[in-house]
């Protein structure tokens, strides 16, 4: 599971200001905090978006970058009906097929839980 946008644990570590991306997206670019088993791992992979939104240049630029050096499949858990034109273009461009139902559903069916009973 790659949190992004960092997390609480274990290191409290979070992407907030403009800079903070550009810093990472650097590091990205030539691998250096990407452990070589991850590395390995993404060649024949791709990435399944939970609870993340491209409705920004700088959203959709990280994405690209994460995605670079991974051949696929794409897959990202939207809402489409709430879907701008910018990520629309960018989830075609991508290749990402949009698994089209709220996040709180897709959740809870990952889990195995019925969301309908509430």
């Amino acid at each position: 599971l790659y949190a992004p946008h960092g997390s609480v644990r274990p290191a409290a570590n979070f992407l907030v200001a403009d800079s903070d991306y550009v810093e990472v997206l650097t590091e990205i670019d030539i691998q250096t905090p990407i452990p070589d088993v991850v590395k390995q791992r993404r060649v024949n992979r791709g990435f399944f978006f939970v609870g993340c939104r491209f409705n920004d240049q700088m959203l959709r630029t990280y994405a690209r970058q994460m995605m670079k050096r991974s051949t696929g499949p794409h897959f990202a858990v939207i809402d489409s009906a709430t879907l701008t034109r910018n990520e629309r273009r960018f989830l075609a461009e991508g290749a990402i097929t949009v698994i089209d139902m709220p996040i709180g559903n897709a959740a809870a069916r990952l889990v195995g839980v019925d969301a309908s009973q509430d």
